[in-house]
Parts: structure tokens; C-alpha cells; sequence
């Protein structure tokens, strides 16, 4: 039977399964401070600014943003899942970190004023918005003059194996809609595809780097695990048929089993970093 994507559908679907893996993802979400930290190096958050962190998730990089601007500066983060924003409230609290304040919220529709902000991140969103340019849009509304700005994305499939160990068995089992159309973890990471679209909008003097790193699990099943109980991958595979389960299952631990190592896996991925600034 066909089916016709919507936004709207997309959307809701978004919330509700991040919402529901939101516990479950801090474990992975930690695979991502390498990256984290490499998109901050380069956008560079100085004591005393005004940051937003879009598609914050349960707190990162917020949280270590609001450290680096520490004790003037202010950070918001802000996500469309409430579980995930609760969370990052609990660990912001644990951590004594009085400067951050986190807010559920859409990034396509930033309840900001224009010009409010020295700068934004956004790692791994974009490639969940329904629409990234409408969230870039947005970005670029909220930010000063010469507000900087700075985005995180995966790489291509093959060029993202961490990722695609598993996410590849899926697509290749997933049905297009009736446009023919299919969204993928990857429609962002191809060369030169986020600066075209974010200079498009008005973004200056983009620069794009690509970083790999690596993630690691204790055996083959904690890293599969890590990802069908801590991202919505484990709730798409519960829709299908147990002949479709099993055979998806069989083929990402056979991809994960290649780069076990004395027991524990280490898989590379390559991410891509665009940094960018609006006009002064």
C-alpha cells in the first residue's frame, strides 16, 4: 500500500519518538562530544554572548557552551521533544550551571526576536527538521549582525558507516512513498550541500570541514542496542514483519561484526562542519 509523506506527519512523528527513546539516547547522544567539540573550536563562544544550541537534545552542546561563556554569557537550548529538554533541565541543575536555560520549542518556528543572539549551533538536527531551510531561515533571523553560526551533519552513507551499519539494512527494506521519495539520515552530508543551502539564505563566508571520529561499543549487540533502544530505528523496526525484523537485525550485526576488535567495536564516521556568519 503507498503512502503520501506530509510534514505535519513528519513532524509529530519526530516528537513522539524522540520523546520516546529520550532516556534511552543519553548514552548515545555521548558519541557526539567529539563532535561537539570540534564545531565549538570553530565557532568560538566568548565570555559575555548570547548563543542558541538548536535540536539541543538532552543538553549538549548547551551545556558546554554555557561553561567556555561563563559568568555573563547566556546559552538556550532548545528541542522539539519536552522529554529531551526536561532532561537537559535535570542535568544543567546537577551541574550548578545557572547561565543555560532550556526550552521546548520548534526550529522552524524560533519564538525569538530578530537580532538576539552573537551566535548558534546546531549539531545533528538538520538532518531531523522536516524543513532544515526553514529552521536556517530562522537562524539567520534571530541572529545579529555578523552573528556567527555553526552546523553539524552526518557525511553520505558510506562515508558514515557508524551510522549506516544499521541504517542501511533498514533502507533496504523501506518503502518510498508514493512520490518515490524516502527520507535518509543523509540528504545534508553531500560536498558543498549545506553551505549551498544556507548561502541561499543569506550566510556569508561559509566554510565546510569534515571531521571523522569514531563510535565505540563494549560488543556487537551493546552497539546495536545503543541505537535501536537510544534513537527512533528501534521503534521503525518494531512496525515491520518479524521476516523483515530478523533479516535487518541479521545484516546490521553482520555489518557491526566487521569491526569488532577482542570483543568491542569501533566504527568510524565522518561528520560534516559548516561554519558561517550572517552579514554585518
Amino acid at each position: 500500500m503507498s503512502w503520501k509523506y506530509t510534514d505535519e506527519y513528519y513532524k509529530n512523528y519526530t516528537r513522539e519518538m524522540w520523546d520516546d527513546c529520550a532516556e534511552e539516547y543519553v548514552p548515545l547522544s555521548l558519541q557526539l562530544a567529539q563532535f561537539h567539540k570540534s564545531v565549538l573550536d570553530l565557532v568560538r563562544p566568548r565570555q559575555g554572548e548570547q548563543i542558541l544550541d538548536v535540536c539541543t537534545g538532552p543538553g549538549e552542546p548547551a551545556m558546554s557552551i554555557a561553561s567556555i561563556i561563563a559568568p555573563t554569557g547566556h546559552v538556550v537550548g532548545i528541542d522539539l521533544s519536552a522529554n529531551m529538554t526536561d532532561i537537559a533541565k535535570k542535568s544543567a541543575e546537577k551541574r550548578g550551571l545557572r547561565n543555560v536555560d532550556f526550552l521546548t520549542m520548534d526550529a522552524e518556528k524560533l519564538e525569538f526576536q530578530e537580532n538576539s543572539f552573537d551566535a548558534a549551533v546546531s549539531c545533528f538536527g538538520f538532518q531531523i527538521v522536516t524543513e532544515p531551510e526553514a529552521a536556517a531561515k530562522e537562524i539567520f533571523r534571530i541572529l545579529k549582525p555578523s552573528g556567527r553560526a555553526g552546523f553539524t551533519v552526518w557525511g553520505t552513507g558510506d562515508k558514515a558507516p557508524a551510522i549506516d551499519v544499521i541504517v542501511g539494512p533498514m533502507l533496504d527494506y523501506a518503502t518510498p512513498d508514493e512520490d518515490g521519495y524516502l527520507p535518509t539520515p543523509y540528504e545534508l552530508g553531500g560536498p558543498g550541500e549545506l553551505t549551498s543551502m544556507l548561502e541561499k539564505i543569506g550566510f556569508v563566508d561559509s566554510k565546510e570541514v569534515r571531521m571523522r571520529g569514531n563510535f565505540v561499543g563494549e560488543s556487537v549487540q551493546d552497539y546495536l542496542n545503543m541505537f535501536l533502544q537510544g534513537s527512533p530505528l528501534g521503534h521503525s523496526l518494531s512496525e515491520e514483519s518479524n521476516e523483515v525484523q530478523d533479516a535487518v537485525l541479521a545484516k546490521a550485526q553482520a555489518n557491526i561484526t566487521r569491526y569488532a576488535l577482542g570483543g568491542k567495536v569501533s566504527i568510524p564516521a565522518e561528520c560534516v562542519i559548516v561554519v558561517t556568519q550572517k552579514p554585518g
